[in-house]
């Protein structure tokens, strides 16, 4: 063999093996890695399952399908898939770009108020959502349905909770207090089994020890510590599904309709250093007995929320 051709197989194969060692180096830019990296430190740190994930296996898998990410909006669908891989079904991610569509005003659905006999009080309790104002507001209506339909002859009350999709708990809380009636009503519970502790007292609704909402004025109801039937459908979900978990154990409380929509966990939500949220679920819900949930919450009597209100009638006149 030549000079010459020895020569061209040497450069061959150095240029192949420079070719090799650009391939086997990893594509992704360093910003979309520290991004990444941000947001899987997040999720195992603060995710209530993550103490049952494996990691190394987590990340690799999530690492793979951003290994091309050359920007920060190329790791998007990378973090939507780690976030639906921690199983928890409701934590999601917002990326930036979508975020300036959610705050566009959208049509929410309004649910009408049930015909009740005179004997019985009724509130149907909707999704909360707004701010501070919103949410006083949404407060003093439902305690001023509460006054008005409030008699000394009452057999009891229906708390409906159908359609209620969610949003903030703590107006909820305090929304219903008079008919939920003062004391712990429910628990998140952490990754790691620590309980932290939700309450009425008197208009104020309590994360532990920390009042997270209040209303001016407290309402008595004319009997204490009523009867109270509890309606839920397949559309109860989240901070609805909370207010399901609140009336779990109370006294003279019985619950009718569907199971729940089955996200019964508390989420926090996380803005990510581009501007992009990370809504993560930290903890389950659990009632006044500690008795935890996490998925849906099942109805005392199982019939079709169309049903619901009569058979609460039913139950309730019978007392």
């Amino acid at each position: 063999m030549s000079y010459y051709s020895k020569s061209i197989i040497f450069i061959l194969a150095v240029f192949a093996l420079i070719l090799g060692c650009r391939s086997s180096q990893p594509d992704m830019s360093a910003g979309a890695q520290a991004y990444l990296e941000e947001v899987i430190t997040l999720l195992k740190t603060s995710s209530v399952n993550r103490n049952t994930i494996d990691w190394d296996n987590f990340t690799a898998k999530v690492t793979e399908r951003a290994k091309n990410a050359k920007t920060v909006a190329d790791t998007y669908d990378a973090v939507a898939f780690a976030v639906a891989e921690l199983g928890d079904h409701h934590s999601y991610f917002a990326p930036n770009i979508a975020i300036a569509e959610d705050a566009e005003k959208k049509e929410l659905p309004v649910y009408e108020d049930e015909a009740v006999p005179q004997d019985i009080g009724y509130i149907r309790l909707p999704f909360c959502i707004g701010n501070e104002q919103q949410t006083q507001s949404y407060i003093g209506s439902i305690l001023k349905q509460i006054s008005e339909r409030d008699k000394a002859n009452l057999k009891g009350w229906i708390v409906d909770l159908r359609g209620n999709f969610g949003g903030n708990m703590w107006p909820m809380i305090v929304a219903v207090g008079p008919i939920l009636g003062n004391g712990t009503v429910g628990y998140f519970i952490d990754a790691n089994g620590k309980a932290e502790s939700w309450k009425y007292a008197d208009g104020k609704s309590y994360a532990n020890d920390v009042a997270m909402e209040q209303y001016k004025e407290v309402y008595h109801l004319k009997i204490s510590h009523p009867y109270v039937a509890v309606l839920t459908d397949t559309l109860t979900a989240s901070s609805g599904e909370a207010m399901a978990v609140a009336f779990k154990g109370r006294p003279k409380t019985k619950s009718f309709g569907f199971k729940t929509y089955g996200v019964s966990t508390a989420n926090q939500s996380y803005t990510l250093s581009d501007g992009s949220r990370i809504n993560l679920t930290q903890a389950i819900f659990a009632d006044r007995d500690k008795k935890s949930y996490g998925k849906s919450v099942l109805p005392d009597v199982e019939c079709n929320p169309s049903d619901a209100v009569n058979q609460a009638i039913v139950w309730l006149q019978s007392h």
